[in-house]
């Protein structure tokens, strides 16, 4: 059991309703998110050993900008299908195939350069052992909200439906353009099927044009996703500085209290860390303890997949958490990520051979209801405090097992 778990949990819960209504749109690069990233690096100060302001450039239109791309490309594929240039429609429906698969499905900087620069700051501390270093855990979140989802906040029940429908035709369009032109190549007459074609892809376009309004100017809250983990994060960190302070501090193990920027921009912040600092990282055996999404306790799970399910998370780390889990009681699960789901920070540093998972409490394919996720519903009011709680117990018990294992 942890000591005054209660009193933290207030503590995280309050400081993120103060945050979040200070700077209740924190975009990346926008003055409310730097500002927010300077009052958090204050705030570290005042329990970490070291604190670090790490700036980075970054290019945030570039991760959603795929899908207006997508949209001009669609209706140009169209326009070409209709006059019957086979040819070109294959080349301009495949191109916006390309620009999703690389820049949502992998996260790739496959067209940022299109995108103006702008500024990101990741605020890391440490707490260092009274001994030797032979490991460092990172405990990380992310501060930087998220543009709104119109389609979430609008009408999230049929939210799948349209996003089905419009990658559907999307992905559609480029292979019939494929296989009329290829009929074309051989011999065959593609004037009646490149019509018929034609005509089914503009009874489609209106849900693919859609996608042009699928996200708003304006950011979210982000209490939930994601400033109350970087107040658990804090939570973590302020326990051990306490536990040191007293005299009971960790003998071996670093511990890392990281708050990265850009993360709803492509995990850019966290990306931009890792690059900088990997022979940091890799002097010393490091995990990655990442947190996201605090809206239900029935949903907490520890991620062993991540980026779309395409890179694999450490499953010994996972088990030693659900070990952690069952030693308390709690009943928390590990989940693969599901496809098209998005990303968590947790994925930069699995990419790089580092140890990594993330503890969240939502379910990323049901968004039934008016959720919180990625719109102004986001407040304090959407976080769920016992998910907070278990969150706070189950890092600060993580740790203790793995300083443990080292005895």
């Amino acid at each position: 059991m942890i000591p005054n778990l209660k009193e933290m949990t207030g503590n995280a819960m309050s400081f993120t309703e103060k945050v979040t209504t200070r700077w209740d749109d924190r975009l990346v690069g926008s003055k409310a998110c730097l500002e927010c990233g300077d009052y958090l690096l204050e705030c570290f100060d005042q329990f970490c050993d070291t604190t670090r302001m790490h700036k980075f450039s970054v290019r945030p239109g570039a991760f959603l900008g795929f899908m207006k791309i997508a949209v001009v490309f669609y209706f140009l594929a169209l326009i070409a299908l209709w006059v019957k240039f086979l040819g070109l429609a294959v080349i301009l429906g495949t191109i916006p195939i390309f620009v999703t698969v690389f820049q949502f499905f992998y996260y790739k900087d496959f067209i940022s350069f299109l995108y103006p620069e702008k500024e990101g700051q990741n605020v890391v501390g440490t707490i260092e052992p009274v001994d030797e270093v032979k490991q460092q855990i990172i405990v990380s979140a992310h501060h930087d909200s998220a543009h709104i989802f119109n389609f979430l906040d609008k009408d999230p029940e049929n939210f799948p439906r349209k996003m089905q429908i419009a990658n559907i035709s999307s992905f559609g369009i480029a292979i019939i353009a494929w296989l009329l032109w290829i009929g074309q190549l051989i011999g065959f007459s593609m004037t009646i099927p490149s019509y018929l074609a034609a005509g089914i892809f503009t009874l489609l376009s209106y849900n693919v044009g859609q996608l042009w309004f699928f996200y708003d100017k304006k950011g979210t809250p982000g209490a939930g996703d994601n400033m109350i983990c970087t107040a658990l994060a804090m939570e973590v960190g302020k326990y051990f500085s306490q536990q040191k302070i007293a005299g009971n501090g960790l003998k071996n193990t670093r511990i890392v209290v990281a708050s990265w920027d850009a993360e709803e921009a492509g995990l850019r912040g966290a990306r931009a860390y890792i690059k900088k600092y990997l022979s940091e990282l890799k002097a010393v055996k490091t995990y990655n303890f990442n947190l996201e999404c605090m809206y239900d306790h029935k949903e907490l799970g520890f991620l062993t997949s991540d980026l779309n399910s395409f890179v694999s998370l450490s499953e010994s780390m996972v088990e030693d958490c659900l070990a952690v889990c069952k030693s308390l009681g709690h009943p928390i699960k590990k989940v693969p990520f599901p496809f098209l789901a998005g990303g968590t920070d947790a994925a930069e540093f699995a990419k790089v051979g580092i140890e990594a998972t993330t503890l969240a409490a939502m379910n990323w394919v049901n968004k039934e209801g008016k959720p919180a996720y990625h719109t102004p519903r986001d407040t304090i009011e959407a976080v769920d405090a016992i998910a907070v709680s278990r969150c706070i117990e189950v890092g600060i018990s993580y740790i203790l097992r793995k300083e443990a294992f080292l005895r």
